[in-house]
């Protein structure tokens, strides 16, 4: 028996993977916020957040939030009554609205360099 990767298994992996990386990501982000008291450190962290690579970790963060919220918005239609059949149709909506809404959003981010 060969299992086969449909919209419905990738899009509940995009959900599982994109959540456990958003909590990851808020203990880091209460951690860091909790130590900026010092004005020392807030002038280091202010001079890192200008950092290439900062920013596209920023557009990555977008892009896990917008991946985790259409796909439970996907979900909730599901949950709702909306027929399984129109669940690959659903998942492609979602990615082609998140991927638009990315682009218009990781723009401003990134400064242009798209």
């Amino acid at each position: 028996m060969r299992y086969r990767l449909r919209a419905g298994s990738f899009a509940w992996m995009i959900q599982r993977i994109s959540g456990v990386a958003l909590t990851i990501y808020i203990f880091f982000h209460l951690y860091y916020l909790s130590s900026l008291r010092d004005p020392v450190k807030f002038e280091l962290l202010r001079k890192l957040l200008d950092d290439p690579f900062v920013k596209f970790g920023e557009a990555g963060l977008l892009l896990l939030v917008i991946a985790h919220s259409f796909n439970g918005i996907r979900l909730i239609l599901l949950d709702m009554g909306v027929p399984t059949r129109m669940q690959k149709t659903l998942f492609f909506i979602a990615a082609l609205t998140g991927g638009i809404i990315f682009f218009i959003g990781s723009w401003p981010i990134l400064g242009g360099i798209l």
